[in-house]
């Protein structure tokens, strides 16, 4: 074996602790849609297709959250250490260090990758919510920030401080998993009507 096999490298943690913070920041912004003194109507095709705008919508945050869960494993098979390494990592830019391998870098590297994919599934269903149904949108919205009402606040004045990883994580979590809850009221409700 030769020497460059066993030498390790330095990826940064904080990687897809920033994609999991941007999932957040995208799902938060139907509490601001929520929040607007006014709101364009939303189309009559759109407000008859709510569930064809929804499940896509759920599905993604699915495909999402698995993908976070696949980079985390990653994560812990690869590092000695990923408590240390990556839960209490602070959530800063080039301040943490993963050990890794070079071939565990590139599983790493590549899981963010897919993670990035993900999220831009749930961005443009998002997107195309607020563009096509804004009411619906606020409707998420406002049940959103019933239960998640300060992660806003939380989640900037985790990344000011740089407090661990792991907080990020949990805080996005929660948003993601309050999203969903949302949706599947609104697919409850719309599917009895």
């Amino acid at each position: 074996m030769n020497q460059r096999n066993n030498e390790l490298v330095d990826p940064d943690p904080f990687l897809l602790a920033a994609v999991c913070l941007q999932g957040a920041a995208v799902i938060l912004q139907l509490i601001q849609i929520s929040q607007a003194k006014t709101l364009p109507s939303s189309s009559v095709g759109a407000v008859q297709n709510r569930i064809s705008m929804l499940t896509p919508l759920e599905e993604a945050l699915d495909k999402f959250d698995a993908a976070i869960e696949k980079a985390e494993r990653t994560i812990r098979r690869s590092s000695e250490a990923p408590t240390k390494e990556f839960y209490e990592a602070s959530f800063r830019i080039s301040v943490g260090v993963l050990n890794f391998s070079s071939k565990n870098v590139q599983e790493y590297h590549n899981a963010v990758a897919d993670t990035t994919a993900k999220l831009s599934a749930i961005t443009r269903w998002i997107g195309h919510m607020i563009g096509q149904d804004p009411d619906l949108a606020a409707k998420l919205g406002e049940d959103i920030n019933k239960v998640v009402s300060d992660s806003s606040e939380r989640l900037n004045t985790l990344m000011g401080t740089g407090e661990p990883i792991e907080l990020v994580l949990t805080e996005a979590k929660l948003v993601r998993d309050t999203c969903r809850d949302a949706i599947k009221k609104h697919l409850d409700s719309a599917s009895n009507t």
